[in-house]
């Protein structure tokens, strides 16, 4: 039983020595209905598998919707961010917020992902919708 102990606790320290520090910065510029939409939540996140995903940043889109977040991650393998984008576009209800989710490309980790332009008055797959 010790000796299994001590197999894992090794096996743990050799991951953590393989793992390296990735980082990506996304920005972009929030719209609806063709309209810049200042006050947006944008909140990267980095996808785990055994344990919750990460928080690596939150923002709020500026007076002209513009936003850049940027987050860093210690993992062995590619790390898989996304954004979650809190929005008041359209809703289905009054008084409810949309909530999209946005995968960052993995050929951007290292770098800067420019959304451009991101249509917050087109759902996306997976889209949930929040209601107080």
């Amino acid at each position: 039983m010790r000796s299994l102990v001590v197999c894992l606790l090794l096996a743990a320290c050799a991951l953590e020595c393989t793992a390296r520090l990735q980082n990506v910065t996304v920005k972009g510029v929030a719209v609806c209905n063709k309209k810049r939409l200042a006050n947006v939540e944008v909140q990267l996140y980095e996808k785990d598998t055994l344990d919750p995903d990460d928080l690596l940043d939150t923002k709020k889109t500026d007076a002209e919707g513009e936003f850049s977040v940027y987050g860093e991650e210690d993992e062995t393998h590619a790390i898989a961010p996304y954004l979650l984008i809190t929005h008041s576009c359209n809703p289905s209800k009054p008084n409810c917020v949309r909530i999209g989710r946005y995968l960052v490309p993995e050929d951007k980790i290292g770098g800067t992902y420019d959304m451009t332009y991101v249509t917050l008055d087109i759902k996306v797959h997976g889209e949930k919708e929040k209601c107080q």
